[in-house]
């Protein structure tokens, strides 16, 4: 989470386009992908607005991804869909100091620890399926890729299951990569969604959607919740997406999620966003049940 205030140059530039006070309060908030977050708000809460900055790329930022959400929310604002409301963009920082994005207040709150995300189960996987239905035909954003590429994954270091690593490293380069065939999310995880009165009113952090194959957010937010609550959410979830979309996800999808996921999961600021006490060793270990249990359900391809 961002821990100072924004710079005076973003600030200034987020405040004067929002018509906000001098004396509007900056409090951070979870970031997201590459990004710095802080709400920005005045005596009347109902002129609240966020100010986005990217990551710089002395910490590992990308730049881009500030322009790349900017154009995904554009694309996304027809379609009737849960996310934040574009104010104004600077892409190339020329007036904020860094490239900036500035939203409306989305509706909604954070989940907040774990039976909360666990209550919310259904919500998240009927809040991704709507998705997927009323954005099947957009073309925007990148194409789906691994995060690195198939051929370069590895048995990570810290695991004592190398054949179960082996065996779906075999399969994710030996099997034809899946179709892009809708437009994903890309990374959907509970503190990615904002919640009001049991319903998700927000699906924040758009930076790398675009087209993907149909269901891999649904794997991706899978082994999201198995590794911040463990297989049984995992499979709640499943039951839930599969329930509503009608048939079986097809396991690869989350044969690939979990080995892009290597070398390391790491998911301590997303636990700590909402309220979850997660070790990395904890994270660890629900990957490997997760990816195990992707693995059994491969058999229908008659895996060797």
């Amino acid at each position: 989470m961002t821990a100072s205030p924004p710079p005076g140059p973003a600030m200034a530039w987020a405040l004067d386009t929002a018509g906000l006070p001098a004396e509007t309060a900056a409090r951070p908030m979870p970031g997201g992908h590459g990004g710095q977050v802080w709400l920005l708000q005045g005596p009347d809460p109902a002129t609240a607005v966020v100010l986005k900055l990217a990551a710089p790329a002395s910490a590992g930022g990308d730049e881009r991804l500030i322009r790349r959400e900017a154009v995904i929310l554009e694309a996304l604002a027809p379609l009737a869909m849960p996310v934040p409301e574009v104010l104004a963009t600077d892409a190339s920082g020329s007036q904020a100091g860094t490239p900036a994005l500035l939203m409306k207040r989305a509706p909604g709150e954070l989940l907040s620890g774990q039976d909360a995300v666990r209550e919310a189960i259904p919500a998240m996987a009927e809040v991704l399926i709507l998705c997927q239905r009323r954005t099947h035909n957009l073309v925007a954003g990148r194409r789906w890729t691994p995060w690195q590429p198939a051929s370069g994954f590895r048995v990570p270091s810290w695991s004592t299951r190398e054949a179960l690593w082996n065996r779906a490293i075999r399969v994710v380069q030996g099997f034809q990569a899946p179709r892009c065939d809708a437009f994903i999310h890309r990374d959907p995880h509970p503190a990615n969604m904002l919640f009001e009165n049991g319903a998700v009113s927000a699906v924040l952090d758009w930076p790398h959607a675009g087209r993907g194959p149909a269901g891999f957010d649904g794997a991706r937010m899978a082994m999201n919740l198995c590794c911040l609550l463990g297989m049984d959410a995992a499979t709640a979830f499943r039951g839930a997406f599969e329930t509503a979309l009608g048939h079986c996800q097809d396991p690869l999808l989350e044969v690939y999620a979990a080995c892009e996921f290597l070398p390391d999961p790491q998911l301590e600021a997303t636990a700590g966003a909402l309220g979850i006490e997660l070790s990395r060793n904890q994270a660890r270990g629900r990957l490997e049940n997760f990816l195990a249990d992707a693995m059994r359900r491969m058999t229908s391809r008659r895996l060797s």
